[in-house]
């Protein structure tokens, strides 16, 4: 396991609407644009988060420890067992690669009926994750993962 990195960081101040401080995913925006930017902290993290648990460790050059291994659990029996080993391997990632956010709630879970597009819904893991920044105790996000075949 990678060894725990202090954070030292102050209060986020999103206060310049003029300043973008990244890019938006998935990458097709609305209106003939190429992408969407972030303006705030919190969209930031959302979209650092999402990246982060869908990439496959050893997918990123140079950083082969680098996100998750979230796919390998999809034809597991979808019981509490593999639910605990997804929450931890999230948190895992998210503490080494992400130290400045906090984890304020996480649940994985098996979709309902009407919430998935396949007929098989015990192959689909959902991830409802709320979010919030170190030195930040206003803002907060969610996000939400569909672990699934592609």
């Amino acid at each position: 396991m990678a060894q725990k990195r202090e954070i030292i960081s102050s209060p986020v101040i999103d206060d310049n609407d003029d300043i973008a401080i990244g890019l938006s995913l998935p990458f097709n925006a609305d209106g003939g644009k190429l992408f969407d930017l972030n303006f705030l902290s919190i969209d930031a993290a959302v979209t650092n988060v999402k990246n982060l648990l869908q990439t496959r460790k050893g997918e990123r050059l140079n950083h082969p420890d680098f996100g998750t291994n979230l796919l390998d659990y999809i034809f597991e029996p979808n019981n509490s067992a593999l639910h605990e080993k997804v929450g931890t391997e999230i948190r895992d990632a998210i503490e080494s690669w992400l130290p400045y956010i906090v984890i304020k709630n996480l649940v994985v879970r098996i979709p309902n009926q009407s919430e998935v597009s396949i007929p098989d819904r015990f192959h689909v893991i959902f991830v409802d994750l709320t979010i919030g920044l170190v030195n930040n105790t206003i803002d907060e996000a969610e996000v939400v993962i569909e672990i699934k075949d592609r």
